[in-house]
């Protein structure tokens, strides 16, 4: 099997987007390469980091969550990880940024994984 892991974000959880955008443009030395409303969220890629704002019972899914990783073939990352006992806790699903899901590995910690859509890839891999 090829390598699938293309990149890692840290995520930032946040109850104000521009705020939080504006002093990691200020760290990253340049603007968002994503940006968008998906839901009850505001999410931003900018350099190695992933912004998401929402309010507080909305971002409580996601805190004690690892990711998003990036990777090259969901499905193959998927069948994988489940191959090593872990076990999906959110079926993939088509977002603004790909296709995505969360998965719980075996020792209990929980990842979101993420395929870049085809222009996604291209802005953010060249």
């Amino acid at each position: 099997m090829t390598h699938q892991l293309r990149k890692t974000y840290a995520r930032v959880l946040t109850e104000e987007l521009k705020e939080t955008v504006g002093v990691l443009r200020d760290l990253v030395g340049r603007d968002p390469d994503f940006e968008v409303t998906f839901g009850r969220f505001d999410i931003a890629l900018i350099g190695d980091f992933c912004v998401v704002a929402g309010t507080e019972e909305a971002l409580a899914r996601y805190r004690g969550t690892v990711g998003p990783v990036i990777v090259a073939d969901i499905a193959a990352t998927l069948a994988l990880l489940e191959d090593t006992g872990a076990r999906i806790t959110v079926a993939p699903f088509d977002g603004p940024a790909g296709r995505s899901a969360l998965i719980r590995h075996a020792d209990g910690v929980e990842f979101e994984y993420v395929q870049f859509h085809a222009e996604l890839d291209r802005q953010v891999f060249g």
